[in-house]
């Protein structure tokens, strides 16, 4: 168990000895830019009854000292230290110390909405048959290129049919973002793995589906989330992302949804228009004209977007090229490793309930 050490609680009112309705679990690692309003956010939004455990992970700016403050004024904040730095380690970490009914995790360098707790705690009370719901990112950046991703995870043609990123009607999913859990799941099905350095998410849900639970969507739960702010950093993102999902696909014995292989289908599709091409010149042809849609659809979407994200969008195909190619070749790369590697797909203890 989580020793008494490892948690700070800061100056009890007359609520701490009160369980919240629902918990708030947020990994945090050098997030002093925006962990104030993430957390402030929760704390001042229409939910009272409500706790944030901050997992931090070592951090070297001054997100503690930051959140030390808040907690000083506010017991609901919880400070829990994560010296391993492993995100799924630091969800765990944070799980393990809520009390509340329902329990939720979230991301330092996002913002919900005011109603974020309410939304999550509507939809999930309406919905007995959900093991979890979530909602919409909306995805922002302060930055020129920054933009462009944000423009990319916003649309079909970047991200495919994820209803977390683009919207849509409520309904049941494959996937959540930011999961509103029914505490008993932990209970039943594990904890995050942390073999997943990345996909932790997606793997837990992928592990709920496989075992015949529902997951809900409702797009009134809303997050502004900051999109990685250079071409750099989205690339790695993407490249990780690629990288442990055939993983995810394997420990569960099933595929989470076609779009997760198209990556992979385009730099397979890529491979073998450049080799083939020099070879033979109708292959040559082919595979100019498919690419020829595919730059058809970017420039639709360039103009689509460029309302909302400006002339940012000017990057908008050359970001979402590279990064479809990042993500592809991420997916082979670790669908290699993960027949190379066996069982043993990444180096890290799984969590087990009760065990951290």
């Amino acid at each position: 168990m989580i020793s008494s050490a490892s948690i700070e609680n800061h100056v009890p009112n007359s609520n701490a000895a009160k369980r919240p309705k629902i918990s708030v679990a947020i990994p945090c690692r050098n997030e002093e830019k925006h962990i104030a309003r993430c957390v402030d956010s929760f704390l001042q939004g229409t939910v009272r009854e409500i706790e944030v455990i901050v997992v931090d992970s070592a951090s070297q700016d001054r997100s503690v000292a930051v959140l030390e403050q808040i907690a000083e004024r506010d017991s609901r904040l919880r400070i829990v230290s994560n010296p391993g730095r492993i995100t799924p380690r630091a969800f765990n970490l944070g799980i393990q110390a809520a009390r509340g009914q329902y329990v939720c995790i979230y991301g330092g360098h996002s913002i919900p909405a005011n109603d974020w707790a309410e939304k999550n705690l509507a939809a999930i009370e309406a919905h007995p048959e959900a093991a979890a719901v979530g909602g919409v990112l909306d995805t922002v950046s302060d930055t020129f290129v920054g933009k462009a991703v944000a423009a990319v995870q916003s649309c079909l043609f970047g991200v495919g049919n994820v209803r977390f990123r683009i919207g849509g009607s409520p309904g049941f999913v494959d996937t959540v973002v930011y999961g509103c859990y029914r505490r008993e799941v932990f209970d039943k099905y594990g904890y995050f793995d942390e073999q997943f350095t990345t996909n932790q998410d997606d793997e837990l849900n992928l592990r709920l589906t496989a075992g015949g639970e529902k997951l809900w969507f409702d797009p009134a739960i809303r997050t502004t989330y900051f999109a990685r702010p250079s071409w750099r950093k989205a690339l790695d993102q993407y490249w990780r992302y690629g990288k442990f999902k055939f993983d995810t696909f394997r420990k569960n014995g099933r595929i989470g949804a076609a779009r997760h292989l198209a990556p992979a289908a385009f730099v397979a599709f890529l491979a073998a228009w450049i080799g083939g091409g020099i070879f033979s010149p109708d292959i040559l042809k082919a595979g100019s004209a498919l690419f020829a849609v595919y730059l058809l659809l970017g420039l639709y979407y360039t103009l689509k977007g460029w309302p909302r994200f400006g002339s940012s969008m000017i990057l908008f195909l050359p970001v979402a090229l590279s990064v479809h190619v990042a993500y592809g070749l991420g997916a082979w790369y670790g669908a290699i490793r993960s027949f190379l590697k066996g069982a043993d797909l990444s180096g890290h203890r799984p969590a087990t309930p009760g065990v951290p």
